[in-house]
């Protein structure tokens, strides 16, 4: 028995994309990453996801300075088949250091996703990130108003050292010290 029309899926690969963007099939403003092969839609960011970007990315522009970038909703070039674009990664380089190219999991310090209407893929792709060698990936949970970290990563992607912090606590920044309260991050209430 064929599959039914609308189960037939086309699997695309960063080149894919790339070449899609050449040739003005997808626009730089267009909201989509590429995850495990398919060009999924970004949702749409209400004020609270917005706000809380704007406030971490002041934050992390602040924390990490000379030696590293802070790239906000930028891709990250995962493997073949990922290419997602984190609401927030800080990298190591300067400027001018991914002029040619994206950087990969092994540029990263930390991943972070504000999930307010994103958990589903932003577990996803904790798997997807552990796989690509980012040895920190943070998922800021809006709602449940608390942070997950993620370290650790196994050869299969599995992260070992998963930490959950509430909105009272405080968590230490990778590789550059210093510590942030939890609550400092998420919006007021």
């Amino acid at each position: 028995m064929e599959p039914a029309v609308e189960d037939l899926r086309r699997k695309f690969t960063v080149d894919d994309v790339s070449q899609m963007l050449a040739a003005g099939i997808l626009g730089e403003d267009d909201r989509v990453e590429l995850i495990e092969g398919e060009l999924l839609v970004m949702s749409p960011q209400d004020p609270p996801h917005a706000s809380v970007i704007e406030r971490l990315s002041g934050r992390l522009f602040a924390a990490f300075t000379a030696g590293y970038r802070v790239r906000v909703q930028l891709p990250l070039a995962i493997s073949s088949e990922n290419l997602p674009e984190p609401d927030l990664a800080v990298v190591r380089g300067d400027e001018g250091t991914f002029d040619q190219a994206h950087p990969q999991g092994r540029d990263c310090v930390v991943v972070l996703e504000v999930s307010w209407s994103s958990r589903r893929r932003d577990l996803r792709k904790a798997e997807i990130y552990g796989r690509g060698g980012v040895p920190h990936y943070w998922r800021l949970d809006i709602e449940g108003r608390r942070l997950e970290t993620y370290a650790e990563p196994a050869a299969d992607g599995v992260y070992t050292a998963i930490r959950i912090y509430d909105d009272l606590a405080e968590v230490e920044l990778p590789e550059v010290g210093g510590r942030w309260r939890v609550a400092d991050l998420l919006p007021k209430r």
